[in-house]
């Protein structure tokens, strides 16, 4: 054998003799080669025309060969550039700048459970670049997308460190199950869009937004609202390469915050609001509860026997400052034609805009691909993440005559019972969310035969979160009624994922096939406790002796649910113009009943590749035209398990002097703003299904340097889960049940272009999104409040109305200020709301339309559209030798906020009074009861530079 293995390369280096002697008699050519923006690119194929005689560039994008002489030519190939000719001439050196190949940029798109050319898709799908995502220091992955694809509507709820994001494809189509669309990672379904706190932006190479029926049905139950896709970056058959990125982000308040600066104005006004209420005023410079409240005059240094006050405090500079973000990224690569592998270390760090409010993430990534075989493949994903949050937010809203602290260094209290210190609250008060998240994937993928393949993977992602909570006697109300509170919250989720499936690729003649057809099965637990302790001896150890609290409570659940799916899916084409999806997913839930635990979810798209056609060689301006439709269904499952059972639960009764606990059927529930009795199965209960139609066409100029999309879509989804409320003999308030329609309709354009290509590189893209919302049907209520209620006004202030757009602000509409007594009478007004200076609500209700007198309950209606009429963004890009220019304009239009701060300090200033009479404020009013109207709803509408870079 090693004889045989001698000969061999003997023969060998004997048959290499001619081919080194000629490439060594030649011209030693070195060079560099960079790309548009003047980085160099390691891993170009730098070959002799003619000859495969060749070489690479190394990781500064040099290379060294020998040529014959000055007739050679080399040729110069990268994925995703213009192949390049250079002839050698007498040039011993030679600098290559390659051009980017707009018509294969983006041209493979990830799809559920594959690939598919872009040019060769029927569904609705937009494919955003890991490079193209905003280069701003985030937490969450999902706030980068705000503005990247229409239809996408990403919002930022919080300025909290460490907060995810509301996103919604598409509109809204749940009342009480999930709106937010499916996050996929590397295959693995992670659940709701919102908070992918356990992505580095920085590992991501690719996401794709699948927004109709025929892209996302593959996902069956669970892709009614649309799925996000994101592959990581992972190895590559390339030279080791060593990666260092850190981004550091300086942020500061937007504007100037509407609060009192002027101590004068600040009690001057407060005197009037008691007054107006019938009460004694403050600020008179007497004893109040044991504090000294100055006189105006003192405040305006007028009063003769007194100094002029001296206190007034900036509590915005105490209570935010600007806030310093920070990434770190090291991360290392490469690897061959049977290994490659990727190790990624990334670290950041987000102060809050309140003190003492802070965010960390240590964040790790190894992929692992081996070839075990020319025909097996063994792969490894591992991600583990670390966060720890600590702190809230803060209000600098306080009363700015009095000082933070007292002489002694102690906290100013306003009165005994005064707890609204921020800086007290931000020293003293602990809120500190530690959690760490594991997900391992090991897959194998072989291929069977030429045309065949099978891939089987087993995913465990592992989480877990420790919240640690403690309020000491004297820093909080809640601490000082509890002499002191402390809590410890755990949860635990651990989800285990297999899937397996064959893929067949087949072309014959004109035809191409593509098939996917496999099962896929999860198991998802979840555990939960809370340990809580009332009075303390001291605050010292906080909550880690709950033990010595004089009460103590424990709590804990466990869940479990199963979700097992039949997935298929056929791509053909014919003559690669005619194109044709059909997809189709069986879904069974542990959610549901025996009866309705399985539920069948198809889809078709159609695509005509306009271009392609005889009759459009004639113009060959369009590079592309292509012609898309689609249809097909979807479902949601997005509500909590065991809906379908019988249940037990716990209530207290007062009985014999004192509180007793009962057992039985049904279990306590909070619906946003009471306390209900639920519970009750109903094993009937089924999926929502949405119904998706969707029409468009793609088109492309002067070789895909100019494209364009326009898409129609109509959603309808029925079967709505939500909660009925029930015959009150029946000794219970909700029931869940299968019930109601939701409407969504929309128009969706993106423009791109690239304007200039070489030295200087130039383009711009935008897109503009138009969703119409409308709740259809609720059975037989044809009205359902929506959310808790807010303390200001008593009562919610959003609501689901038939005729009207998803969660429409619900209250009184106004008709300006109360001028006079008989005004306010004649307007149906009665005792302190008649008087003038008050709001003046207006009188809707009565018979034929004619108002009947009075403002009651049954004068509220739909006073504001929380949806905008449109979203929409703009971006441009500038390059030139190394440095760039990025920016994006996000806007939206038409939406309506409740403005809960409209009767702030520069509100006030324009108070009604009598010399005064305006009909846009109303009088200051110490005891005031507000009522949710339209005169707190104001415009949405704003346009702001997303990002400049």
């Amino acid at each position: 054998m090693q004889r045989k293995l001698q000969y061999l390369l003997f023969v060998m280096v004997l048959f290499s003799i001619p081919w080194i002697g000629k490439a060594q008699s030649g011209l030693l050519v070195t060079g560099v080669v960079k790309d548009p923006r003047g980085e160099t690119l390691p891993g170009v194929s730098v070959i002799i025309k003619g000859t495969a005689i060749g070489t690479t560039t190394d990781m500064d994008g040099k290379f060294s060969l020998q040529v014959e002489g000055p007739e050679s030519v080399l040729s110069f190939s990268f994925v995703g550039y213009l192949t390049e000719e250079v002839k050698v001439g007498n040039q011993s050196s030679i600098a290559v700048s390659l051009t980017e190949d707009v018509s294969t940029l983006q041209e493979v798109i990830v799809v559920g459970y594959g690939e598919v050319k872009k040019s060769d898709l029927t569904g609705s799908v937009i494919a955003v670049k890991g490079s193209d995502l905003n280069k701003t220091a985030t937490s969450s992955v999902d706030q980068l997308l705000q503005g990247k694809a229409a239809g996408l509507q990403v919002i930022a709820p919080s300025g909290e460190p460490g907060a995810g994001a509301t996103i919604r494809i598409r509109g809204i189509s749940s009342l009480n199950g999930s709106n937010s669309p499916l996050m996929v990672v590397d295959g693995f379904p992670w659940g709701d869009a919102g908070n992918l706190k356990q992505i580095n932006p920085s590992d991501i190479e690719s996401i794709e937004v699948l927004k109709d029926a025929s892209s996302a049905a593959i996902y069956g139950s669970r892709g009614a609202n649309g799925v996000i896709l994101i592959t990581t970056k992972k190895g590559k058959s390339s030279q080791p390469r060593i990666t260092f990125d850190n981004m550091t982000t300086l942020s500061t308040m937007p504007m100037k915050l509407d609060v009192w600066r002027d101590p004068v104005q600040a009690a001057s006004i407060d005197n009037e609001a008691r007054i107006n209420a019938g009460l004694a005023p403050l600020y008179v410079g007497g004893d109040y509860l044991g504090t000294y409240y100055p006189s105006v005059a003192e405040l305006r240094g007028i009063d003769p026997n007194k100094p002029k006050w001296s206190t007034n405090t900036d509590w915005t500079k105490l209570v935010y400052r600007k806030p310093i973000s920070q990434s770190y990224t090291l991360t290392a690569s490469g690897g061959n034609d049977r290994t490659k592998y990727s190790v990624s270390g990334n670290y950041y760090k987000e102060e809050g805009l309140s003190i003492r409010n802070s965010y960390e993430r240590y964040n790790g990534k190894v992929t692992l691909e081996q070839k075990l075989t020319d025909k097996i493949t063994l792969g490894l994903n591992t991600l583990v993440t670390q966060t720890h949050k600590s702190g809230n937010g803060l209000s600098a809203g306080r009363n700015i005559i009095f000082p933070a602290y007292n002489a002694d260094g102690s906290y100013f209290k306003i009165s005994p019972l005064d707890y609204d210190n921020p800086m007290a609250t931000a020293s003293s008060v602990l809120n500190d969310t530690k959690t760490i998240d594991v997900l391992g994937t090991l897959y194998l993928t072989w291929q069977l035969t030429k045309d065949l393949q099978f891939k089987t993977q087993v995913s465990n992602k592992f989480g877990n979160s420790i919240t640690d909570w403690y309020e000491p006697r004297n820093a909080t109300y809640n601490g000082y009624q509890f002499n002191g509170f402390g809590s410890i919250d755990n949860w635990t989720g651990n989800d285990v994922l297999n899937e397996n499936y064959f893929t067949y690729n087949k072309r014959f003649s004109d035809h191409s096939l593509n098939v996917v057809a496999g099962f896929t099965s999860q198991v998802t637990n979840v555990r939960t406790s809370r340990l809580e302790g009332h009075g303390f001896v001291n605050d010292n150890l906080q909550n880690q002796n709950l033990n010595a609290a004089t009460t103590q409570i424990a709590s804990n659940s466990l869940t479990k649910t199963v979700l097992e799916s039949w997935i298929g899916r056929a791509n053909y084409s014919f003559k690669d113009r005619y194109l044709l999806t059909l997809t189709a997913r069986s879904d069974g839930s542990s959610k549901f009943g025996d009866n309705n635990k399985w539920a069948f979810f198809p889809s078709a798209g159609a695509a005509w590749k306009i271009h392609e056609e005889n009759f459009m060689q004639s113009i060959p301006a369009v590079s592309e035209a292509k012609l898309r439709a689609s249809y097909g269904l979807t479902g949601n499952q997005g509500i909590t398990p065991y809906q379908t059972l019988d249940r037990l639960g716990s209530g207290k009764y007062y009985t014999g002097g004192a509180f007793q606990i009962g057992y039985g059927p049904g279990i306590y529930d909070w619906d946003g703003y009471n306390k209900i009795w639920s519970g009750v199965p109903n094993k009937s209960l089924k999926w929502e299904t949405t119904t998706q139609f969707d029409v468009g066409v793609d088109l492309g100029f002067a070789n895909n340097r100019i494209t364009a999309s326009v898409d129609y879509y109509y959603k309808h989804t029925v079967d709505l889960l939500r909660k009925n409320n029930m015959a009150p003999s029946s000794g219970y308030d909700k029931i869940w049940i299968n019930d109601g329609v939701i409407d969504n309709k929309g128009i969706e354009v993106a423009l791109n272009a690239l304007i200039l290509t070489g030295d200087v590189n130039w383009s711009v893209g935008g897109n503009f999104t138009r969703n119409r919302n409308e709740v259809v049907s609720m059975g037989t209520d044809s009205f359902l409040w929506n959310g808790s209620n807010i303390e200001m006004l008593r009562a919610p202030i959003n609501a689901y109305v038939i005729g009207k757009p998803y969660n429409s602000f619900y209250g009184y509409k106004t008709d300006g200020i109360v001028q006079t007594l008989q005004e306010g009478q004649e307007a149906g007004l009665t005792g302190d709301m008649a008087k003038p200076g008050e709001i003046k609500y207006k009188d809707i209700s009565g018979v034929d339309g004619k108002p009947d007198g009075k403002i009651d309950d049954y004068d509220r209606t739909v006073i504001g559209n929380p949806n905008p009429k449109f979203i929409y963004s703009f971006n441009t890009r500038l390059e030139y030798k190394g440095f760039d220019f990025t920016t994006q304009i996000y806007g939206v239009h038409g939406n309506d906020v409740f403005d809960f701060q409209k009767f702030s300090p520069s509100g006030q200033l324009q108070r009604w009074t009598p010399d005064n009479p305006t009909n846009k404020y109303p009088s200051v009013n110490s005891t005031r009861a507000y009522y949710g109207s339209d005169w707190f709803v104001t415009k949405g509408s704003y346009m702001r530079i997303q990002n400049a870079t």
